[in-house]
């Protein structure tokens, strides 16, 4: 089968990220696979250095409509049997791209439902005219429309080519680890303040906030006015990714949508427990009080004893962790989250799956 992965948002987002590892473990299990990224983007550069074996072409042009005539070129040029796409902006390219003759798997992200049409299954009027133009004349198959299309690639655990990450460590102390949402919001600021309310029973808890220093600042500044700046320590999201935060005892992700799903099953990969909002889009990844807990926007009297409880135990933090990793393994297994994606690609254009002989040069870093 012939693959074309579509992602042309010039930015190596996690959602990116998951779709390129997507395309090099369809690649790794025999299938004929090609990348389309944005042409001199962040993307195309993380790509190529991630996965030198990955064929990339690029996508160029300034405009929609420029850049939906590159990729037709593309389409024309590679004539592959599916495209896989992350967002509403790629489909619609791939669709223009394609005609009614071409097969579209849109992998849906973790805070969005199918929009392409109203109930009547026509479509949706309130569309940019773009978009009905080019929706109109492709099929496209959702993918995560019921369950959530999310995974995230072991390997990098096992790949001594990973560049092992330095973490700043004090002794035996308690880590919990915090992923905030992009800007500062009250789902940060929850998590923050029941923080504050931990450290009243542990003195010594140390926080690990993931992400670049540059869009932690608002973060910093409000740990910094509840008193725990001494306590705060920085550190980049591929250490979680690359499963480098073994010393944690707790991760609170309060970052939405593919950012935070994501992070919550390479975290359970790690056999730690999890913290999610109660109103996630995600937040049925974890089973309350077995693999981690569900925070309501107050942030509760309850879940801060439960989560002083685990700090506390490290019985009670191991069975919660194996559980946890337990969970990732079961329902988020890598190896069959790519051989679903392959699947629902295969069914999509009508074609026979190829036999999986997986190579691990291939499988995402």
């Amino acid at each position: 089968m012939r693959v074309l992965v579509v992602a042309t948002t010039p930015q190596f987002t996690l959602g990116t990220r998951l779709m390129a590892s997507v395309a090099a473990g369809l690649a790794s299990r025999g299938e004929v696979v090609a990348i389309a990224t944005a042409i001199r983007s962040e993307t195309e550069a993380a790509v190529e250095r991630t996965w030198p074996r990955l064929s990339v072409r690029s996508v160029s042009g300034g405009g929609w409509m420029r850049q939906a005539l590159s990729l037709r070129g593309i389409v024309t040029a590679l004539r592959p049997d599916a495209l896989l796409v992350g967002s509403e902006h790629d489909a619609v390219l791939a669709a223009f791209a394609v005609g009614k003759t071409g097969a579209i798997v849109r992998r849906l992200a973790a805070n969005e439902r199918p929009g392409f049409t109203n109930h009547d299954g026509a479509p949706d009027d309130t569309l940019p005219w773009r978009a009905r133009f080019a929706l109109s004349r492709a099929r496209i198959t959702p993918w995560g429309e019921q369950t959530l299309a999310i995974g995230w690639p072991m390997s990098a655990r096992e790949d001594e080519s990973v560049q092992r990450l330095p973490l700043e460590t004090r002794g035996n102390a308690p880590y919990l680890a915090l992923l905030p949402a992009a800007t500062h919001d009250e789902q940060t600021a929850t998590a923050l303040r029941a923080i504050s309310h931990l450290r009243a029973r542990h003195p010594d808890l140390q926080l690990l906030l993931i992400g670049d220093a540059h869009t932690l600042q608002g973060t910093r500044l409000h740990a910094a006015a509840l008193g725990l700046s001494e306590c705060v320590h920085l550190t980049p999201l591929d250490a979680l990714l690359h499963h480098e935060l073994a010393h944690v005892c707790v991760a609170w992700m309060a970052a939405g949508g593919d950012g935070g799903a994501i992070a919550t099953v390479a975290a359970m990969q790690q056999a730690i427990p999890v913290v999610v909002p109660s109103d996630a889009p995600y937040a049925s990844l974890v089973t309350p009080f077995v693999s981690g807990f569900l925070a309501p926007r107050d942030a509760s009297g309850t879940v801060i004893a439960d989560l002083a409880r685990v700090i506390g135990d490290p019985d009670v933090r191991r069975n919660m962790g194996d559980a946890a990793a337990a969970k990732a393994a079961r329902a988020y297994d890598w190896d069959a989250f790519v051989d679903e994606a392959a699947a629902l690609l295969a069914r999509a254009a009508g074609v026979g799956l190829t036999r999986v002989t997986r190579r691990p040069s291939l499988t995402p870093a």
